[in-house]
């Protein structure tokens, strides 16, 4: 009978790997009403709090995008040269753009300000990429169009998510090259 008692001290004692246990089970458990509940952050970090900026930027960028399809595309063009400058064309449309962009910024103190500055910073990255891709034309270089990385995705992937994000699909990276 002793050894029955014995067993049985030893089932309800507390040993490490039923407190680690009893631990991560709680943890897991406020996890979940955390992530459930109002105060877990939801929805994409790039989506705006006003939606004043994609409003005013939405019509701006339906002009570029209309500009550019006036354009022939580059990969029609005859030689080299006449492929940068249809590039060159495209490049100075959406520069155009993000200046007039730029303008609506509001003040970058703000979290929309520095996300919509974080934005057009990446487009800028984009438009010296279509620079380099038209000077390698010009210098008799023909390879396939590559664009910058940002840590490991390329540049172009949080300039479009920024626009799905606050439904301006039309300021997403033109697609004439």
């Amino acid at each position: 009978m002793a050894n029955t008692s014995e067993s049985s001290d030893d089932y309800k004692r507390w040993t490490v790997g039923r407190i680690v246990s009893l631990l991560l089970l709680v943890l897991i458990l406020g996890f979940w009403i955390w992530a459930l509940s109002p105060l877990a952050p939801s929805g994409h970090p790039d989506k705006l709090d006003d939606p004043t900026f994609a409003l005013e930027a939405g019509p701006l960028c339906t002009g570029a995008v209309s500009e550019l399809a006036i354009l022939p595309l580059a990969l029609s063009s005859k030689n080299p040269e006449e492929r940068a400058q249809l590039i060159d064309s495209g490049t100075v449309i959406y520069r155009n753009l993000l200046k007039s962009l730029a303008v609506l910024v509001p003040d970058e103190a703000t979290s929309d300000g520095e996300i919509i500055r974080l934005w057009i910073d990446d487009y800028e990255v984009y438009l010296q990429d279509r620079d380099a891709y038209a000077q390698n034309f010009r210098n008799g270089i023909d390879e396939a169009f590559t664009v910058s990385k940002k840590g490991r995705r390329w540049v172009t992937e949080p300039i479009d998510e920024f626009a799905k994000a606050n439904d301006i699909k039309e300021c997403m990276t033109p697609l004439d090259v």
